[in-house]
């Protein structure tokens, strides 16, 4: 904000000092290192760079309707801070005579006026966030006082201190504009209104303390950032920075048949999964310590709405607790998974990926609890209750019901329909997986019945591997069962080995999903295509016509593992517009801040203790619509609906109807 004459070698030392102190205090950054290899992800020098300036500074993800305050609040924080850094910046420079042909006076209308700004911003971001701190503090919001992390500047107290550099930024500004009255002093709109309230010779006496002052706190701030709250501002770019968005909220794969069978691993001392930080990637530690503490995650999260002991903002929290008490010895010792973290708050989260969705620092929860999971269910051998009994079938049965495979098929044969069978044919245009619930449950299967009806109609080439089809291992890698997973991989990628088809098509996100995007890491890659996107190509080349009968209303429930996970919004919405001539009523939270069924992350298999449970939670948002029937693109939501409509007896007044079933009911044919 202002040049000075009072530079000395105190200064200088001052700085120095300052900067020593400030890399000494980085050691929480660095410890990230002793995380395990990143070997799954990418790095690649633009990507880098673009990740960095538009989600970092650019603050990308930190703006959302939803979160609207805080946005603002951001806005002038953010570009508040960058645009004095750069002024100060300017200033040190310019006061040494150093590159004054490329950078503007501190004088100069424009530069003295963008200032100003800047500390203006800054400033009325700093009231906000006291603001949101003390007079209208969010529930989810960690933070108490001057109690953050543990010292007096830790949170709150940082954003006094900041204040304190703010005011005394204008008021060593407003000195040099009252002594040396330049002819654009009022461009300078806040130091020129403030040099008014004290004579020139006033200001002169008082310069020198008042500049020392700001540099002394300025120097001070510096020193002490990476222990305050403010150090996400420098944690979070550099996390931006590496995270690969292409593989971002994937799982990453264990192989552990090949850790088994490596002849030099030391099988008494193997790790599965996660219990401490050493076990987690450096990627998945830098999270951690990225981490800003908003709660978004936790605002957003279907568990926590269900009150469920679950926020995804503590348990990244607690893992960079245990981060620094392992590499700073800060805090207590205790166990990361099962102290720090509870095995009821893991067993908690759907995996639908909201709060990696919201998160405006990139954070990848989903993976990082399944990890965590993978050590209760691997090393610890402690699935959920009745979660247990699923991942018992699925290695046994090859589906979570624990029915036979021979049975795979009789949703066809008790309806009367031949099904085309890959074991026969040989080779298909589509072949088309049913997925155990479209087998095994009574109400997938008629989806599963009206997909058949559709491929008929539109003349596909398709073919079932019947009882050759097992579970894709979705649910067993979302409990945490690694090995199991990889065992019903292998042996799908096996079978689709043996046969000739262009492309998967299933009328489940979760399958869809597993195939398309995990099987690759097993050398298993496929197109895959989840059936809404399969029908809206049949629609649109004219290969069904679908005939629109009036009455029904629908609203459409996006599945987080089409939605969120795969990015599957539109196609779903234009099928159902086609089929059903009426304009969808959409609900208060859909398409990217769709709410979860519920099922998700294995839940479909085990409960948990809630207060009000997340599918009724759903169905309440879809009645407020005024639609008479959900429609759906998830065999688990169909189930969970279903269950929510029976049990809010709601059964007169709601349906649900999977796309593929509305389709079938007004089909058409060329």
């Amino acid at each position: 904000m202002e040049t000075t004459n009072h530079v000395t070698a105190i200064f200088y030392l001052a700085a120095a000092v300052a900067l020593l102190v400030f890399a000494y205090n980085l050691r929480g950054l660095a410890g990230v290192r002793i995380g395990k290899p990143e070997t799954h992800r990418k790095l690649q020098p633009l990507s880098q760079l673009g990740n960095a300036l538009f989600f970092g500074v650019g603050q990308g993800r930190v703006n959302n309707r939803r979160f609207t305050y805080a946005s603002v609040m951001h806005f002038c924080l953010g570009w508040g801070f960058i645009e004095l850094v750069f002024a100060t910046t300017v200033g040190f420079f310019t006061a040494r005579d150093l590159l004054t042909g490329f950078l503007p006076g501190m004088d100069v209308p424009w530069f003295a006026a963008l200032n100003d700004l800047g500390g203006l911003l800054l400033f009325i971001g700093l009231v906000m966030a006291l603001g949101r701190r003390y007079l209208s503090k969010p529930e989810a919001l960690p933070q108490d006082a001057f109690k953050g992390r543990g010292h007096l500047l830790g949170d709150t107290g940082i954003l006094l201190f900041l204040v304190l550099i703010v005011v005394g930024g204008f008021l060593s500004e407003a000195a040099r504009l009252a002594i040396e009255r330049p002819e654009t002093a009022a461009f300078s709109f806040v130091g020129y209104s403030l040099s008014g309230l004290a004579s020139a010779d006033a200001w002169a006496s008082l310069e020198p303390s008042i500049w020392w002052g700001h540099a002394l706190t300025s120097f001070a701030f510096i020193a002490v950032l990476p222990l305050t709250k403010m150090f996400h501002a420098v944690a979070a770019i550099a996390n931006v920075a590496v995270t690969d968005r292409e593989r971002r909220g994937l799982v990453r794969p264990m192989h552990v048949s090949a850790m088994m069978e490596d002849p030099d691993a030391d099988l008494d001392n193997l790790a599965l999964g996660a219990s401490k930080s050493q076990e987690l990637t450096w990627k998945q530690l830098l999270d951690a310590v990225a981490c800003t503490e908003c709660a978004r995650c936790t605002t957003v999260c279907p568990a926590h709405a269900a009150e469920r002991p679950l926020s995804p903002m503590n348990v990244i929290t607690d893992l960079r607790h245990d981060l620094y008490h392992e590499t700073l010895g800060r805090g207590e010792a205790r166990q990361l998974v099962g102290e720090r973290v509870t095995a009821d708050a893991l067993w908690s989260c759907t995996t639908c990926g909201a709060c990696m969705d919201v998160c405006p620092v990139l954070i990848e929860h989903v993976p990082t609890f399944t990890d965590m999971r993978r050590y209760l269910v691997m090393s610890e051998g402690s699935p959920p209750d009745k979660g247990g009994e699923a991942l018992e079938a699925m290695m046994s049965k090859g589906n979570p019901w624990g029915l036979p495979a021979r049975n795979r098929t009789e949703w066809a044969t008790s309806a009367g329909i031949e099904l085309p069978l890959m074991k026969q044919k040989k080779q298909a245009d589509v072949l088309y997986w049913v997925g155990c619930a479209g087998a095994y449950d009574p109400r997938n299967q008629e989806v599963a019945r009206a997909m058949v009806r559709l491929f008929e109609a539109a003349g596909i080439d398709y073919g079932v591997l019947g009882d050759e089809e097992t579970c894709t291992g979705d649910s067993a890698r979302r409990m945490g069962d690694e090995y199991g997973f990889e065992t019903m991989a292998m042996q799908n990628i096996e079978t689709f080995g043996k046969y000739e088809f262009n492309k998967i098509v299933t009328p489940c996100p979760h399958c869809f999903h597993t195939i398309a995007n995990e099987y690759p890491d097993f050398d298993g890659r496929f197109e895959v295509e989840h059936h809404s996107d399969f029908i809206d190509g049949l629609i649109r080349s004219g290969k069904l016509s679908p005939q629109p009968k009036n009455g029904s209303v629908m609203t459409f429930h996006d599945p987080c593992y089409l939605g969120r996970h795969n990015q599957v919004y539109d196609s779903p919405r234009s099928v159902l517009s086609a089929a059903s001539g009426n304009e969808l009523r959409e609900m208060s939270q859909s398409r990217r801040n769709s709410f979860c069924c519920g099922a998700g992350g294995g839940n479909m298999w085990y409960e948990v203790e809630e207060k009000e449970r997340i599918n009724l939670q759903r169905l309440r948002q879809a009645r407020e619509t005024g639609a008479d029937t959900i429609a759906v693109g998830c065999s688990f939501c169909m189930i969970m609906m279903e269950d929510a409509v029976r049990v809010a007896n709601e059964e007169d007044a709601v349906r649900v109807r999977d796309i593929a079933e509305v389709v079938a009911d007004t089909l058409s044919t060329n």
